[in-house]
């Protein structure tokens, strides 16, 4: 892993919960896509297209790319509020390959069972970051890069890459410079 993997990570808000989110995301980043991650703060989510309750996704994604620093690889920010897309009720995140930025929220991902919400952050984590690396949706339901439109769905696949993704990312990766091999 090369020092330049750099990956800027921010909270759109603080509650409870986000340190563990955070902790697993730095794991995801690290493990999943070779990338240093770097903390850049709290921030208060911004308010265009907000609708009760929900914030919109594509106003913080618009937002992250703002302040993402030139020598980040790529952007993530984390929320525990919840978000929707125009168009959608809701998401559990959005991202932009082209400006390689993403969000995720955990808002819809909360279980009593502290196990299965970590693996729930670790999938829309890894989803959302193979969106960011040129992934689309796998049709393959196991696949962590298959499409989620219900907790069923999430809690349906894992929180790997199937073969085929794999390797998608991989040379996307490679492509990119984040890997050598």
């Amino acid at each position: 892993m090369s020092g330049t993997n750099k990956s800027f990570v921010i909270s759109f808000g603080k509650d409870e919960l986000l340190s563990t989110v955070l902790k697993e995301t730095d794991i995801v980043l690290r493990e999943k896509f070779f990338l240093n991650p770097e903390f850049g703060g709290i921030y208060n989510p911004p308010l265009e297209g907000k609708r009760g309750n929900q914030y919109m996704a594509d106003a913080m994604l618009s937002y992250l790319v703002l302040i993402k620093p030139e020598n980040a690889v790529a952007a993530l920010g984390i929320t525990g509020e919840d978000i929707y897309s125009p168009g959608l009720n809701f998401v559990f995140g959005l991202a932009s390959p082209y400006f390689r930025a993403a969000v995720v929220s955990y808002a819809r991902l909360i279980d009593p069972d502290q196990s299965l919400f970590i693996s729930r952050v670790r999938k829309e984590v890894t989803h959302e970051m193979g969106h960011v690396f040129g992934l689309e949706h796998c049709p393959n339901p196991r696949c962590v890069m298959s499409f989620s439109n219900s907790l069923f769905e999430v809690d349906l696949k894992t929180e790997n890459f199937c073969n085929e993704c794999s390797k998608k990312l991989k040379e996307n990766l490679k492509r990119l410079g984040i890997i050598k091999t």
